[in-house]
């Protein structure tokens, strides 16, 4: 009985903190997102489709990794919302589609979820571009980032929320990429506040490292190898919600991309920003004389090819 009057309590208590957060947060969205690198952007009614990056912990278990998912209004209330978001990831992606993993429902609180990942206990939390939804009905836009999870911490719900200061990082190839680790906190009168995540481990492509985090969060990577890696973080000493980051590092001149089992040595490549399209200039008599595609799609980052012979 004790137990659940406590985990009532506490729902209520996250309820108010929700819409307590995304008030407390209005006032300074503008420089979060240009710290953040992730700008803050406004759906229209008009969109019938949209793309935006999903992720899911199942009990700090990465499930989802900023997968990316055609967003439809599947309710039919008119726009394209966080819930329609969670039902299109599950529908794609879960094992029996969105009718065995998904549920959604109007309560006291407004459209709230009832199944995630299979899972009813209903120890559900998500996060909109990094800030605290205020409902499943919150609206969504093209290229928006859904971070949904399951509690560990199913009494009190005290998983704290981490993020990196960038979902998407393109990296030249040995060149080092300073990072910096967050997590979303609470002050005295329940307004979001950011605290620098200390002392925690990256993991780069499910691998645990030796990259930790330092007192103001910040580590600095470095990577020799082209390709592109997902990285999170553990944290011994507290429970938090896993983070996602992808860093694509980039080809440079000499190394082989792969096409069509194909394989051709780059003999040059200018400045590219991922998720911008790039260039990269092949020559045949570097490569026995084979024909380039017209594009190559390599770490996340589609280059346009330029034949020089």
């Amino acid at each position: 009985m004790k137990k659940t009057i406590s985990k009532f309590l506490s729902m209520i208590m996250i309820a108010a903190m929700i819409v307590t957060v995304s008030a407390g947060f209005s006032g300074n969205v503008g420089t979060y997102a240009a710290e953040t690198e992730t700008p803050v952007l406004v759906a229209t009614a008009s969109q019938s489709e949209i793309t935006v990056y999903v992720s899911i912990s199942d009990k700090g278990d990465l499930v989802l990794k900023q997968k990316s998912v055609e967003v439809t209004d599947t309710d039919a209330d008119g726009a394209l919302t966080i819930s329609d978001a969670l039902y299109c990831a599950h529908e794609k992606y879960y094992k029996g589609g969105a009718e065995a993993g998904y549920a959604a429902s109007i309560g006291q609180f407004g459209l709230g979820v009832d199944k995630l990942w299979g899972d009813t206990s209903y120890n559900f939390g998500y996060y909109h571009n990094d800030l605290s939804a205020y409902g499943a009905d919150e609206v969504i836009a093209d290229g928006d980032y859904i971070n949904a999870w399951i509690y560990i911490d199913g009494e009190y719900y005290s998983d704290k929320y981490a993020f990196f200061n960038s979902h998407k990082i393109g990296v030249r190839n040995g060149a080092s990429k300073r990072v910096k680790l967050s997590y979303a906190g609470f002050d005295e009168n329940w307004n979001t506040v950011v605290y620098p995540l200390t002392n925690t481990r990256l993991v780069i492509n499910e691998n645990v490292t030796d990259y930790i985090t330092d007192e103001k969060g910040r580590v600095t990577l470095e990577f020799d190898k082209a390709g592109s890696y997902f990285v999170s973080a553990v944290n011994s000493n507290d429970t938090i919600v896993p983070p996602t980051c992808l860093i694509f590092v980039q080809p440079k001149k000499g190394d082989t991309v792969t096409v069509k089992n194909i394989d051709y040595t780059v003999t040059k490549l200018g400045t590219v920003k991922t998720g911008k399209k790039g260039r990269v200039t092949f020559s045949k008599s570097a490569n026995a004389g084979k024909t380039a595609p017209k594009t190559v799609d390599f770490a996340g980052v589609t280059y346009k090819v330029k034949v020089v012979d």
